[in-house]
């Protein structure tokens, strides 16, 4: 008789990974891998590089997948795998059209729904975008509510983020902290622990956001996450816009600079997944509603850290957003509505929480001062020049620690009027700063390096470990 595995939601919001070899599955990609056997997927690596993240079903682990969104894992009586799709019928939901009023009464049901469900406090991460701003006003009891944010500016005090959240906490009366993050790179080897090579690792502020939060709340509680509304709520032009070949499908496929360059791989390569997987679902592509959905599907894979991290540090966590009626209501609307998300500012301001006027620093500036107070140690250039090119590694190296600094300083002025026309007219001439990308780089290319080393320790009968002397 066939054993039900997994199955997983029609987003694959919380991802499944299995080995086709061994046929181990498991939501921890680090469980169905065997380290003294690991083979680097050439196609899978590409992907990863060009990404951020695994893709198309595929890691750079060979034999090492995940279960596609709305698709259950079974084992059949002779022990093999088996992937079978839930029908799900998405043009149907969205075209049944709702009312804004509809919509925000769907989703405010949705969270009393699981407000009701506990006697935990609710705890939100407010940064005071839109989707945590909604999550706020749609909480019955407002004394239950402990709202955190962190400032991802200069001076962590003065973000938008800050202000927004700490306005509205004070229109509703919930209890609000703002969490100073400390220097996260701490985080890198836990992060390592939780994602493995599926996601590079640049999710460790949100490890040392929850630590702090943890040591607030010992008891607990269960986080509402605002994972996914942006997704659902608005529209933005790319979306809009018919995919004429597998290359544009890098418009759907939003990393937003955090990856690496998958032209530095060395290993050979068959078929580009890009090309499989625009054949396979040239159907649904062809609609607003299935390009919508397949870019909320590959963004999961790099983004459902916002759920798992909460998790590990011991919260409940529910994503109202990701709720598929709440988001086909959401998507049902008229394009002109969503566009710029303008029935959402329109709602926000009936409730006096839009905060346009709140003057407050908005450059993101998250990584550069860990980078500055947490020097990164070397990738292993050797160890790494079996998959991808060792200079792009040495360049990754040296431009994340100290040689890299000046990009800093010309990052820094070019953000200044005098100083503005001259970077834009370097800029247009290819003189970029470079410190981010090397960054982004580093930070994808880490989990392949643990991931080698683990190997090469297992091989030789040793504990795998993280530790090694500085260069």
């Amino acid at each position: 008789m066939s054993e039900l595995l997994f199955e997983t939601d029609w987003l694959g919001s919380r991802p499944v990974f299995y080995n086709e070899l061994t046929r181990a599955a498991s939501y921890d990609i680090n469980d169905v891998i065997v380290a003294a056997e690991v083979e680097i997927d050439p196609d899978g690596l590409r992907a990863y590089l060009a990404a951020g993240y695994s893709i198309f079903g595929r890691t750079p682990v060979r034999h090492v997948r995940y279960v596609p969104p709305s698709t259950r894992l079974w084992r059949d009586d002779d022990g093999m795998l088996r992937l079978e799709a839930v029908p799900l019928d998405l043009n149907a939901s969205v075209e049944a059209a709702r009312t804004e009023a509809e919509v925000i009464d769907l989703l405010r049901e949705r969270v009393r729904k699981t407000e009701s469900s506990t006697d935990d406090r609710i705890i939100i991460p407010t940064s005071g975008g839109y989707d945590s701003r909604l999550l706020n006003l749609m909480v019955a009891d407002v004394s239950r509510v402990r709202s955190y944010t962190f400032g991802p500016t200069a001076r962590q005090w003065d973000s938008t983020e800050v202000a927004r959240a700490r306005a509205l906490s004070g229109l509703l009366g919930t209890r609000w902290e703002r969490i100073h993050l400390e220097p996260f790179h701490t985080h890198l080897d836990e992060w390592d622990r939780a994602f493995g090579p599926a996601v590079h690792a640049h999710g460790m502020y949100q490890m040392e956001f929850y630590r702090q939060i943890r040591a607030r709340e010992p008891d607990g509680g269960i986080v509402l996450s605002g994972h996914g509304g942006d997704w659902c709520e608005w529209l933005w032009d790319e979306a809009v816009e018919p995919l004429r070949g597998p290359n544009d499908l890098q418009r759907l496929i939003l990393s937003h600079g955090a990856h690496a360059d998958a032209d530095a791989a060395l290993l050979g390569r068959g078929a580009p997944l890009a090309e499989q997987y625009f054949e396979t679902h040239r159907e649904e592509l062809r609609t607003f509603v299935g390009r919508t959905v397949e870019g909320i599907r590959f963004r999961v894979m790099l983004t459902h850290y916002l759920v798992k991290v909460p998790r590990l540090y011991g919260f409940a966590v529910d994503e109202p957003f990701l709720d598929f009626d709440v988001a086909s209501a959401m998507l049902s609307l008229p394009d002109e509505r969503r566009r710029d998300r303008r029935w959402v500012d329109e709602y926000l301001a009936s409730r006096g929480a839009l905060f346009k006027d709140v003057q407050a620093n908005d450059v993101y500036w998250l990584y550069w001062p860990v980078m500055r107070s947490q020097p990164l140690e070397p990738l292993d250039v050797d160890l790494l020049s079996e998959i991808v090119q060792g200079d792009y590694v040495r360049w990754a190296n040296r431009t994340v620690r100290w040689r890299g600094l000046w990009w800093e300083g010309y990052e820094r002025m070019s953000r200044h009027r005098p100083f503005r026309r001259a970077a834009k007219y370097l800029s247009e001439r290819g003189i970029k700063q470079q410190r981010l990308p090397a960054y982004h780089a580093y930070m994808t290319l880490r989990p392949l390096e643990r991931l080698l080393r683990r190997r090469d320790a297992a091989r030789l009968g040793h504990h795998p470990s993280d530790r090694r002397e500085p260069r």
